[in-house]
């Protein structure tokens, strides 16, 4: 039982052993040129598909990023790369980001991905767009919306949104100034304080900082207060009220 045993873990052992060869082998086969970088990027599942390859460097006039995907083999280059020593890593859906590793132009890399240990933790790393695509525009049956005046001032008129289009519109206006679907965008901080509902931190988080005013103005006819107004008359036709 002991020289089985023996025998299994001494396998083992080759086998991964093996792993990172392989990988070496299959990144010097890459063809690049003498200002490219390029190689394979490998897991515990085998060769990544489609995951990000990132290389960057601040010892250029300004900070320099080049990100590539992968082919279905888990190849990559990083082409036309300028003369500088970078950082080169991995990101992709299903990973949390990898360790880095030091390189310059001209070199084969056997990169390693790290997979995620979890659906949660895999989703931390996920763009930007990625969220933003989950958003769900009210339907057009429920336009137009009318949003009334904000408390506490008289001057003001409700806020009519025509049409699921103008609504759209609006949230693309976002846009404009700062990124959707972000961490900042998705996510209230502690810091913000307690309130009795979701609906009344996103108010007040949509008033902080120097856009307060535009983004203030935008939360009124596309964030929270829309979707509520949305959500309430949604509830009455179920009701029937």
């Amino acid at each position: 039982m002991l020289a089985f045993a023996l025998i299994l873990a001494g396998t083992i052992a080759a086998l991964t052993a093996q792993q990172p060869n392989a990988a070496r082998q299959a990144a010097n086969q890459v063809a690049i040129d003498a200002d490219d970088m390029g190689g394979v990027v490998t897991s515990a599942n085998g060769p990544e598909a489609g995951v990000w390859v990132i290389a960057e460097t601040t010892e250029l006039p300004t900070k320099f990023r080049k990100i590539v995907v992968t082919d279905q083999a888990g190849r990559f280059v990083l082409p036309d790369l300028p003369k500088a020593g970078y950082r080169v890593w991995v990101r992709g859906y299903g990973l949390v980001d990898s360790g880095t590793v030091v390189a310059a132009p001209g070199e084969h890399l056997a990169l390693v991905a790290t997979v995620a240990p979890d659906a949660k933790a895999a989703a931390q790393y996920y763009p930007s767009n990625y969220w933003l695509s989950l958003m769900q525009a009210p339907p057009k049956s429920v336009f137009p919306i009318i949003l009334p005046a904000q408390p506490g001032n008289a001057a003001a008129a409700p806020t009519i949104i025509e049409s699921q289009a103008r609504w759209v519109a609006t949230i693309k206006g976002c846009e404009i100034c700062h990124q959707m679907g972000n961490k900042a965008t998705r996510e209230l901080s502690p810091a913000l304080g307690t309130f009795d509902s979701s609906l009344a931190a996103w108010d007040h988080r949509i008033q902080d900082g120097p856009g307060r005013r535009s983004d203030a103005a935008a939360g009124r006819q596309s964030g929270p207060r829309a979707h509520a107004v949305d959500f309430r008359r949604l509830e009455r036709s179920h009701r029937g009220g």
